[in-house]
């Protein structure tokens, strides 16, 4: 503390009273407990702040799907109520997800495009391989069937994620298994929350952790928890049982 001594006048005499200023600051220590309570904040803080930046992305990932949705509906309108085959052409891949003899195979996503006009609901933020790729695949168990074949439609998938290759691409635009993320490995790349989002015959989108939903299902031809191969009923297909 320092004393001050300033001077004032009062009716022509002259005085002085003594003025203190304080000129103490935070000690080390509270500057250490400040720090250590910013830090404590922090650290619980993030996470949350993680945690709902991802739930975000996986909620835009199911609105993309069900745009998806809506235009497959419209190109089964057109079509006689059949879904898109996954491709119209066959052949090797050439390394690029294309074919080595044809540019463009014609996927999926290219016969809806009519329907979609917006390339980027194909791609999800959260897309282990890259947001600029392609995102979702194809089952084949659904690849060209009649809508109206389809029996158990709250259960049967038409659109999941997986995607290493860019719209377009022959490599990737279909499925055997819901574990795989790119190629006919089953790997078990998520893309949300250690889950997958879905989406179903009758329209609606869905996120499953890996242990539930369509990647539990194995009541299928092969057994195997997952399969989305053969279209038919289980168990002499990969469909879900009706319930």
């Amino acid at each position: 503390m320092t004393n001050l001594r300033f001077s004032s006048n009062n009716g022509g005499r002259v005085s002085t009273r003594p003025l203190c200023v304080s000129g103490r600051g935070f000690t080390l220590i509270e500057l250490l407990v400040v720090i250590a309570i910013i830090a404590i904040l922090a650290s619980i803080l993030f996470p949350v702040f993680a945690r709902a930046r991802g739930k975000a992305r996986q909620t835009a990932c199911l609105s993309n799907q069900r745009q998806i949705g809506v235009a497959m509906s419209m190109y089964a309108d057109d079509y006689d109520e059949q879904l898109p085959l996954w491709s119209l052409m066959g052949g090797a891949p050439d390394g690029t997800g294309k074919l080595t003899w044809l540019p463009d195979p014609y996927t999926w996503d290219t016969e809806l495009y009519p329907y979609m006009r917006n390339r980027q609901i194909l791609n999800c933020a959260d897309n282990p391989h890259g947001r600029a790729n392609r995102a979702y695949a194809m089952p084949r168990y659904v690849s060209g069937q009649a809508l109206g074949a389809l029996t158990n439609v709250t259960a049967i998938v038409l659109i999941f994620e997986k995607g290493a290759y860019v719209p377009g691409s022959w490599e990737d635009a279909t499925g055997e298994n819901f574990l795989q993320s790119t190629t006919s490995t089953n790997d078990g790349k998520m893309f949300h929350n250690n889950g997958k989002n879905f989406l179903f015959a009758d329209g609606h989108a869905k996120w499953h952790a890996a242990t539930s939903g369509p990647f539990a299902e194995s009541d299928g031809p092969t057994g195997i928890a997952g399969q989305c191969e053969t279209p038919a009923e289980q168990p002499n297909g990969d469909w879900p049982a009706s319930p």
